[in-house]
């Protein structure tokens, strides 16, 4: 993996961290991401997250930094319960990613919603991309 998609990856790894509470549903939804959207394998997971001091990379299209977004939110969501730091986080990725500060609230409410509610990251790509038609 290179450096970009490493930086990229360890960005969910940062929401398990926000809370200070690290469960097992989030390490898990972690691992899953890791190895469905990145195929890195369980070693190649553990070594990522041991190394974890790396530059911070943004996706270069703004599709590619939604589905980051979701998937951190996915992280967030893992352990049923959004603790007012994992929020803070998720926004700062947004304002991050180049989103602007006067949407950031509803972007990062929208992920996080459309998570709890099962909302896939493709179905709001399409409703972005059906809004700009």
């Amino acid at each position: 993996m290179d450096a970009k998609m490493k930086s990229i990856f360890l960005s969910h790894y940062c929401m398990i961290m926000a809370d200070g509470i690290v469960s097992a549903q989030e390490l898990e939804t972690l691992y899953r991401i890791g190895q469905e959207k990145y195929q890195l394998s369980l070693e190649e997971i553990n070594q990522y997250v041991l190394s974890a001091g790396t530059s911070f990379v943004v996706p270069e299209s703004v599709e590619d930094r939604i589905r980051v977004l979701y998937q951190i939110a996915e992280i967030a969501w893992a352990d049923e319960v959004i603790d007012p730091t994992e929020r803070k986080l998720l926004k700062r990725y947004v304002l991050r990613f180049g989103f602007l500060e006067d949407n950031a609230d509803d972007i990062t409410e929208l992920l996080l919603s459309s998570v709890q509610e099962g909302i896939s990251v493709e179905e709001i790509l399409s409703t972005i991309n059906n809004s700009q038609n």
